[in-house]
Formats: structure tokens, C-alpha cells, sequence
């Protein structure tokens, strides 16, 4: 089967964009067809096995370890991947929900959620990244339908308005502690159920959010794709989690440099 070339194909839903500008999330349906995902799906389930060829049972793993099978920058590794992560028409989505001219790329990863696997803690994105930009967004995308009883990710509405919340990594601790925030600010909990393969949800870098866990038999299969607005420059690192990604992610940017080398490229507009 030949890979489709997944060029841009409509304007990005008015709806979509009021929904990310005012919550900080949004659900796209049908970015996908089913066709484009039969055609892409293998090939990015093949990469993420070249990045996990071994997994440790999972009863031996840790909160982190439990969630899910993290498999990251697919795009170096096979180019049938690479123009799926590349393709404008993701690309150009993310730059109308944020409402920037222009999007560079930070990194693919593969989310596999195991058969049994278990939930993914309360956390913001933003905190692992050493960017000097809020505009900042991920795509979330199941490569598989997705059913109701394992679902979308569950997302804390306009919590992106509020910064650092201080969920410092992905764990026990920060499930609990944001879980508190949430209580105790009554904040409003957002989830979109079932999804479709080829549908698709973003959220900005400071919106918290969790995923449930997967009571089926069934691997959860799902492509993400993180951006952020072209312009950013690199910050010096907070935290460990900073201090690597500036190394793996941002590979030869220095703090204070704009962030535009050869791993971030301009995706929209080419």
C-alpha cells in the first residue's frame, strides 16, 4: 500500500479554534481518513518497536512506566513516518488553533497504552519544555478507534491561563497533587469519549490533563505531534526534565538563541 501524501484539505473549524482559544483544547474529527491511517498506521507502529523492541512487564514499571509505551522522534527513524509528522495539514491546524503565522516542530512520540495499562497522572507538558513561548500545542491522535470505556484524555478547561501549576513531572505525586488543585478550585473537567481513528485532539503546553487506564485487550494506539510558534528561543533549563530536552529536542540551540535547527523545523507554511 503506498503512503498518501497528507497535504492540507480544509480550513481548520471556526468551532475548533473559539473551543482551543478560550479552553486551551479542542477535538478536530476526522483529520484522518480512514484510508490515510490504514496506510500510515503500520508503519508508525513498526518505528515505535524499533524504540521499545523489549518492554519490561508491566508489574515491574512505576506510575510512568505503567501509562504507556513512549516511543519518540519516529520522524528520524523511517521516512513514510516522517511525512506524516512533517505534513502541513497537522502543522497548519496547530498554528490556526493558536493563532500564529508560523509552527516549528519539537518532537513526535508514540503513546502506547498497554492492554492493562494504567492511568496517565495529572500533568502540563510545558514543564518539560525550555521554550520562552505559551504557544505551544499538542496533537493527540489514535491510530486505532478508541472506545468509550478507555476514551480521549480528560482535560482541566482554561487551566492553560494559569502557567505553572507546579506539576513537575509525570508521577504519583503530581496526580495527587493536581488532583487537590482541581478539588479545591472547582475546576471544570472536560473529556471527548470514544474517538474515532484519525480523529484528533490538541491541547496548549499549560493545560493539565490525564488519560484513564486501558481495561481491554486492546493496545491504544495513539501518534502525537507537539509545535510551538516560530520565533521562540531556547531557555536556560529549570528542572532535569529541561535540561535534557534542550540537549535531545533542541539539539545545538543554546539558551537565548532562537529555536530553529535542524530537529525544529518550520512545518507552516513550509
Amino acid at each position: 500500500m503506498g503512503i498518501p501524501a497528507l497535504g492540507v484539505v480544509a480550513d481548520t473549524p471556526a468551532s475548533a479554534v473559539e473551543e482551543f482559544q478560550a479552553s486551551g483544547h479542542a477535538l478536530v474529527r476526522g483529520l484522518c481518513t480512514p484510508e490515510e491511517i490504514a496506510a500510515y498506521r503500520p508503519v508508525i507502529v513498526e518505528a515505535a518497536r524499533q524504540r521499545n523492541p523489549e518492554p519490561p512487564p508491566l508489574e515491574v514499571r512505576d506510575t510512568y512506566g505503567k501509562a504507556f509505551l513512549q516511543s519518540i522522534n519516529l520522524w528520524r527513524l523511517d521516512d513514510r513516518v516522517k511525512a506524516f509528522v512533517w505534513s502541513p495539514r497537522f502543522a497548519k491546524v496547530a498554528a490556526d488553533l493558536l493563532g500564529v503565522p508560523a509552527v516549528r516542530l519539537y518532537h513526535d512520540q508514540a503513546l502506547f497504552k498497554e492492554p492493562g495499562g494504567g492511568p496517565t497522572p495529572w500533568h502540563q507538558d510545558q514543564v518539560y519544555w525550555p521554550l520562552d513561548t505559551a504557544h505551544t500545542i499538542t496533537m493527540w491522535m489514535p491510530l486505532v478507534d478508541v472506545p468509550a470505556e478507555v476514551g480521549s484524555m480528560t482535560f482541566v478547561s482554561r487551566s492553560f491561563r494559569h502557567g505553572d501549576l507546579g506539576s513537575h513531572d509525570i508521577s504519583d505525586a503530581s496526580d495527587a497533587a493536581v488532583e487537590a488543585i482541581v478539588t479545591e478550585r472547582d475546576l471544570e473537567l472536560v473529556t471527548y469519549g470514544a474517538v474515532t481513528a484519525g480523529d484528533a485532539t490538541f491541547h496548549a503546553g499549560w493545560t493539565l490533563h490525564r488519560a484513564g487506564p486501558n481495561p481491554t485487550t486492546t493496545m491504544r494506539e495513539v501518534m502525537t505531534v507537539i509545535w510551538y510558534a516560530d520565533g521562540a528561543r531556547a531557555t536556560t533549563p529549570e528542572n532535569s526534565f529541561q535540561e535534557f530536552d534542550l540537549r535531545m529536542w533542541l539539539k545545538g540551540t543554546a539558551p537565548g538563541d532562537v529555536a530553529d535547527g535542524d530537529r525544529n523545523p518550520r512545518l507552516w507554511p513550509r
